[in-house]
C-alpha cells in the first residue's frame, strides 16, 4: 500500500480547519504516527493528517481516496501545517518516479493542503529529484504546496488537475509524458535559470499542458518551456508572467 516508514516533527496546533466526518487520521494525534500505515486502512476513503513534518517517502496505491492536510485556510496552500519531505534523487533511486516524496499510483486520488518537497537540491547535472509523481488518472491537487529543484512535479499520466496551489523549481520543474494536466488559480515559480515546462508528449494525440489564470514568476532567466519529445504543447492562458520569463 505505501512505502517505508516516516518520521515526524509536531508543530503546534492553532486555528484550523475541521477534520472530515469519518476520517483515518494520521500524527501525533492520529490513530496513526504515519501516512504509509494508515493507508493500510480500508475502513474509509478518507484521511486526515495533523500538523507536522513527516520525512521518507510515501507512496499512494489506493483508488479514489482523499488525503487532508491540516490548514488553517482550506481555499490556499498558505496555511498548510502539514509538510512530507525527502531528499532522494533519481540516480539513488533508479527512476524518476522511484525517487518521488509523494507517488500517486492509483486512479481518483486527490489531495488537499499538503506541502510536498524533494530537498535534494544539487546541482541539475548531478540528478533530477521529483516531489510528486502522478502515474494515475482522474487526480485532482488543491492547495498544495509543491516544491524542489529540477523535475519537481511528474505529470505523467491521465487527467489532473491543480488549483490554488504552488509549484517551484528552475529546470523542467513540470514535466510528464501521457496526461492532460490543467493548473488554475497557482502560483509557478521559478528559483533560479531554467524551463518551467518540459512536455514529453510524443504523438499528434489528445493530451496538453494549460495554465490558467495563474502567476509565472520567480528568479533567474527563465522561460515557459522546451519541448521533451516532439509533440510537446503547452498552454498558457489568462495568466500573469513575470519579466524574468
Amino acid at each position: 500500500m505505501a512505502s517505508s516508514s516516516t518520521k515526524i516533527t509536531t508543530a503546534t496546533q492553532s486555528s484550523t480547519v475541521g477534520i472530515p466526518t469519518g476520517a483515518i487520521t494520521v500524527g501525533s494525534r492520529g490513530k496513526y504516527s504515519t501516512l504509509a500505515a494508515a493507508l493500510k486502512d480500508t475502513s474509509s476513503n478518507v484521511y486526515y493528517v495533523y500538523a507536522g513534518t513527516y520525512t521518507g517517502q510515501v507512496a499512494i496505491s489506493r483508488s479514489n481516496i482523499a488525503i487532508y492536510g491540516e490548514t488553517t485556510s482550506a481555499a490556499s496552500y498558505t496555511g498548510n501545517k502539514v509538510t512530507f519531505t525527502a531528499a532522494v534523487p533519481a540516480s539513488q533511486a533508479g527512476s524518476n518516479d522511484a525517487s518521488g516524496t509523494a507517488r500517486v499510483l492509483a486512479t481518483g486520488v486527490k489531495l488537499y493542503n499538503l506541502n510536498i518537497a524533494n530537498t535534494y537540491g544539487k546541482p541539475v547535472s548531478q540528478s533530477q529529484a521529483i516531489a510528486l509523481s502522478v502515474q494515475a488518472g482522474q487526480f485532482g491537487c488543491y492547495g498544495c504546496k509543491i516544491t524542489g529543484t529540477q523535475d519537481t512535479l511528474l505529470a505523467n499520466v491521465g487527467t489532473q488537475i491543480y488549483a490554488k496551489s504552488y509549484i517551484s523549481g528552475y529546470v523542467d520543474f513540470i514535466f510528464g509524458q501521457t496526461a492532460s494536466i490543467w493548473i488554475t488559480k497557482s502560483v509557478n515559480e521559478t528559483t533560479g535559470s531554467g524551463y518551467v515546462t518540459a512536455s514529453g508528449r510524443s504523438s499528434n494525440d489528445a493530451y496538453y499542458y494549460v495554465i490558467d489564470q495563474s502567476t509565472i514568476q520567480g528568479t533567474g532567466s527563465s522561460y515557459l518551456g522546451r519541448p521533451w519529445r516532439n509533440y510537446a504543447r503547452v498552454i498558457v492562458q489568462k495568466s500573469t508572467i513575470g519579466s524574468n520569463m
